[in-house]
């Protein structure tokens, strides 16, 4: 291979000896010419004096012969020119210029160079003659010039020795140079060379062994240095690869195992987080089945106007708490962004007035007024997501009501510029100015002092900010601190999908408004001024014979109707006794319940243009959805081991018309019941003895492949919706999920799927209401459920109550039973199982106490293999006793009969 380096070398010593010879010879061409120069010039100064000398002489000689203009004796004096051989011409010049008498050339030349001007190296080169002019003065006066011409011959001679001279010096220089050249080519290049050398045999041959020889500590020595400490660098680097690599496979097991610990435990803290969520969300969806169908089947039932609006508040706080349930799983898909958005109809009236009638519960704890004004030019129906919009609204009025402790808080729609406006202003501690701009982080509140006295992490907001964004909107807030702020939110709407409300026929009467609550009086009185009506002061003369909208309280204060002639309605809120006796003394013509609700507002503005006075109740809300489709041929088996829950299933199978219903309690008696018998529909429970659901349907499925059966369609009726659990219905060969708590509306929509393609499209599943509940509370019973079991009871009789607490009392001894015989064998699956059924069936007859105790058992036992000891059994057994008795109380024979504490309520 060439040496690259060595062809280096070579070409540095050539351009070495090159510099040295170039530089010689540059020197010695510049010392000739400038000794050229010089030369040339002496040369003229030497002829000039030289010149000059002679026609001195031959002026001194001529001077007579000139003055007397005797040519022929001037003529005589200048024949001593011929022995001077480099003269070629004499002349003597009178004073006028002509001539007297010359010798020499017949000729004078132009070229001839004048010495006694002065002339160049150049000229002088350029010219072959020269000539200098002397005068010639006779008694102290001119009387002529004698003139010398002369050849410049000698110059060339002359410039011809100084440059042989300089050759024979270039020659010795030279000679000396190439010495000096040779000497420092072998001082500097050929340390280098062997440098080279050595690199590129360490190079062809890898041997870091070698070390580059230094001679001496110049430059040289030093980049040879550092090429043998680079050498040294190497063989330790070696070295120490060696010494890993002998290493290296045991580093790489151990880095394994690491890792694979590492997986594993991030795997199983994957599991367990899943785990956890989905179970936690199974426990919540299991009590709130009973409920929710229970709230929705005495909502159905024949009622007076005003239960009836409590029965529909019950069961929508129940949609809300599922809808929060449904947002707090849907949040990662916020964070991930992937959240979908529905695109139905939606009347923003309408999730104004949900949010108000859910948050007017926390609003009177506080001593907070809380009302919504919705502007007319709001269109009637929009395009959107009612779920998320209402989401929206709730998380800010829950922050506003959350920071408000005096005061009131308004919510407040408008519609301009192709825009829907949501907008709540509060009363509270406002935000100070260089907080607002991080309001809307997650997790961020004012200051730690706000999370410290009023709770809650800051997250609502940020979800609110989110899902506006997503719907292609933009959210802001205006603060001041200590005076209150004002959230809002302003939505992009497509024309083409929604429809505007008709225009208000003007009322022309006059109305007072004489309410307490500044958010109520201030929406009030502007949807008044909307419909045309003239709002009065409660003192003014008109006041005597106008309309009035007034506080119940007030009104039984005044004890007597307000007024001479106009229609009067009096605002009261759930709860509130003076609502019945002011319609009882006739006081008032009807009741506007509390916080207003755009529905019964709207029914009694209606009333009050019209001038007619209303019949108690006037003002209410419009009946809920239409009625349930009715399938009244159909044969269903509902399979759930908690007798509780079967009940439940056969009052929402009843209110769709169907009679003929078979239960079991378990996956096996599911199978052979079908195999046995003829069934429409199977709604089957996941969690069951014997066999469970999934595994039931397997065996279903494949008995139909067996025998040629028909395929029974059958419907997961679960509580789980994450993990596995979730998605255990589609590998189970089930054609549908039913999740736990299901509503009415959405059992009635699955059974005409699946029954009556037909009704299922005319009867949709309403829609999810993402409002915050109350939060429950931490007593032996459940209030909320049994106040649903309660009023069931009352539509459907007392047999109902006491059946319910007939089948609980018979089930739930047993199922402790199976607790404590799996306590004893120390059997954790079979306690969880029990811990599970038995929960299960007292969250839907209200136990609150046991059911936790009995879901911190089964936690323990699934999550931690733990089974649970004698003394938890007994605690349970403890908790069951006092459950039973209590239950006996409110569900006891004639539970369902006496109906008038709840009317006096009202």
């Amino acid at each position: 291979m060439r040496n690259p380096f060595r062809q280096r070398t070579t070409s540095l010593a050539g351009r070495l000896a090159l510099a040295v010879f170039g530089s010689v010879a540059l020197a010695l061409v510049v010392g000739t010419l400038f000794g050229l120069w010089q030369e040339v010039a002496r040369y003229a100064d030497d002829k000039r004096d030289a010149l000059t000398a002679v026609a001195g002489v031959f002026a001194a000689s001529g001077a007579r012969a000139t003055a007397t203009g005797d040519g022929n004796a001037a003529r005589e004096t200048l024949r001593a020119i011929a022995r001077r051989p480099d003269l070629i011409y004499a002349g003597i010049e009178r004073p006028d210029g002509s001539t007297l008498a010359d010798h020499g050339l017949a000729i004078r030349l132009a070229s001839d160079l004048d010495l006694d001007r002065g002339v160049s190296v150049l000229d002088l080169l350029g010219s072959r003659t020269v000539q200098v002019r002397l005068p010639i003065v006779e008694g102290g006066r001119p009387v002529g010039s004698i003139v010398l011409v002369a050849d410049t011959a000698d110059l060339t001679a002359r410039l011809l020795a100084i440059v042989r001279a300089s050759l024979l010096a270039s020659v010795l220089a030279l000679g000396l140079g190439l010495a000096v050249s040779y000497a420092l080519q072998r001082s500097i290049t050929r340390p280098i060379a062997e440098l080279a050398e050595t690199m590129e045999r360490v190079r062809a041959d890898a041997d870091y062994s070698r070390y580059a020889r230094i001679e001496r500590q110049d430059e040289v020595g030093v980049l040879a240095g550092t090429f043998n400490s680079l050498l040294e660098t190497v063989r330790e680097r070696d070295a120490r690869l060696a010494r890993h690599r002998d290493r290296l496979e045991q580093d790489v097991a151990d880095r394994t195992a690491d890792l694979s610990e590492a997986k594993e435990a991030a795997e199983a803290a994957n599991t367990a987080k899943s785990s956890f969520l989905a179970t936690m969300s199974h426990e919540i969806r299991t009590p709130l089945n009973g409920m929710l169908v229970m709230a929705e089947l005495l909502a159905q039932a024949d009622l007076p106007d005003r239960q009836k609006r409590y029965a529909e508040v019950v069961a929508r706080s129940g949609q809300s708490l599922l809808a929060i349930i449904n947002d707090i799983l849907d949040f990662a898909k916020v964070e991930a962004g992937k959240l979908e958005l529905e695109r139905i109809a939606v009347r923003p009236g309408e999730v104004a007035d949900i949010v108000v009638s859910l948050f007017g519960e926390k609003a009177r704890e506080k001593g907070l007024d809380l009302a919504a004004y919705v502007a007319p030019a709001v269109p009637r129906t929009i395009t959107g997501d009612p779920v998320r919009l209402g989401q929206v609204l709730s998380n800010f009025v829950n922050n506003a009501l959350k920071f408000t402790e005096a005061g009131s808080v308004l919510i407040r729609l408008d519609f301009a510029g192709g825009r829907l406006r949501l907008a709540v202003k509060d009363t509270g501690i406002g935000i100070p100015s260089e907080k607002l701009p991080t309001i809307f982080t997650a997790f961020s509140q004012a200051d730690q002092s706000t999370t410290r006295r009023f709770g809650g992490t800051g997250l609502g907001l940020s979800i609110a900010q989110r899902l506006i964004e997503t719907m292609g909107g933009s959210v802001g807030v205006e603060s001041v601190a200590g005076e209150g702020s004002t959230f809002w939110a302003e939505i992009p709407l497509d024309g083409s999908e929604i429809e505007l409300a008709p225009p208000l026929a003007p009322a022309a009467a006059g109305i007072v408004v004489a309410v307490e609550g500044g958010a109520t009086a201030t929406a009030l009185r502007q949807r008044l001024y909307d419909s045309g009506f003239t709002v009065l002061q409660a003192g003014c003369e008109e006041a005597q014979a106008a309309h009035w909208i007034i506080d119940a309280s007030a009104l039984a204060t005044l004890a007597a109707r307000p007024g001479t002639g106009g229609i009067v309605f009096a605002i009261a809120g759930m709860g509130d006794p003076a609502a019945g006796a002011v319609i009882d003394a006739a006081w008032a013509d009807d009741l506007l319940r509390w916080p207003v609700v755009q529905e019964e507002l709207d029914a009694a503005i209606a009333a009050l243009s019209a001038g007619l006075r209303p019949s108690r109740n006037t003002a209410r809300r419009p009946a809920a959805a239409g009625a349930l489709p009715q399938f009244p041929a159909a044969r269903i088996l509902v399979a759930d081991d908690s007798a509780v829950n079967r009940e439940v299933a056969i009052e929402a199978l009843a209110r769709c018309g169907i009679t003929d219903i078979v239960t079991v309690a378990d996956g096996q008696a599911a199978v052979e019941a079908v195999q046995a018998s003829r069934f429409d529909l199977v709604l089957m429970d996941g969690s069951m003895p014997v066999l469970d659901g999934y595994a039931a349907a397997l065996a279903i499925r494949a008995w139909e492949t067996e025998a040629a059966r028909p395929r029974l369609p059958i419907v997961a009726l679960t509580a789980h919706v994450i993990g596995s659990a979730a998605t255990a219905w589609e590998a189970a060969g089930m054609d549908a999920t039913l999740t736990k708590p299901f509503t009415l509306a959405g059992l009635a929509a699955l059974l005409g799927r699946f029954l009556d393609p037909a009704a299922a499209s005319a009867f949709a599943p309403g829609d999810r209401a993402g409002i915050e509940a109350r939060p429950e509370g931490s007593g032996l019973l459940d209030e909320a459920v049994l106040g649903g079991l309660v009023e069931m009871a009352r539509t459907a009789g007392g047999a109902f109550a006491e059946r319910i607490l007939g089948l609980y009392e018979e089930h739930a001894p047993l199922a402790l039973a199976e607790l404590h015989d799996a306590s004893v064998r120390t059997d954790v699956a079979a306690a969880a199982s029990a811990a599970h059924s038995l929960k299960s069936m007292s969250l839907n007859i209200g136990g609150r106490a046991i059911a936790s105790t009995l879901a911190r058992i089964e936690g323990e036992a699934r999550s931690g293999g733990a089974c649970p000891t004698l003394d938890a059994v007994g605690e349970v057994e403890d908790l069951l006793a006092r459950t039973l008795a209590a239950l006996k109380g409110k569900l006891g024979p004639g539970a369902g009969a006496d109906t008038a504490p709840l009317r006096a309520a009202g």
